[in-house]
């Protein structure tokens, strides 16, 4: 029974080390050089899917190691949109922007004042366009 005990503490002993040799090689490994996404999304009147797609998009970027960005731009929402973005930012601590009515003169101004950084990937998705929501992944339209 004894050297069943000594097994059995030797691999919890090899596993934890090795969750420690994983883990400061994740710390040590830069945020700089992960692949980073910026999502530009176009909503109108969205209250009920706008927290799954944004839960969908972080769930994603955590997946692929990814640093995610997202820009919100509100196409003058009449619903919780607004309320539901500006919970989710804060809950999460999202890399979040949100860009109201008033500020939208044209979403071409839009998209090139919010060009990507170096190494970013810049995805457009218009919310108000049908099946647009299926270029976020794991969502279906």
């Amino acid at each position: 029974m004894i050297p069943y005990m000594v097994w059995i503490l030797f691999s919890y002993g090899v596993a934890g080390a090795l969750v420690h040799f994983f883990h400061s090689r994740y710390l040590k490994y830069e945020t700089s050089s992960r692949k980073q996404v910026h999502y530009i999304l176009v909503a109108h009147n969205h209250e009920n899917q706008m927290e799954w797609y944004l839960r969908a998009l972080m769930w994603y970027s955590c997946l692929r190691a990814q640093s995610l960005r997202v820009t919100i731009l509100d196409d003058g929402s009449q619903d919780d949109t607004l309320a539901i973005i500006e919970r989710m930012k804060y809950a999460n601590e999202m890399n979040l922007t949100v860009v109201g009515e008033a500020e939208i003169q044209d979403e071409h101004d839009i998209i090139r004042s919010h060009s990507p950084n170096d190494g970013e990937q810049l995805k457009f998705i218009d919310l108000r366009v049908p099946h647009e929501a299926a270029k976020i992944p794991y969502v279906q339209a």
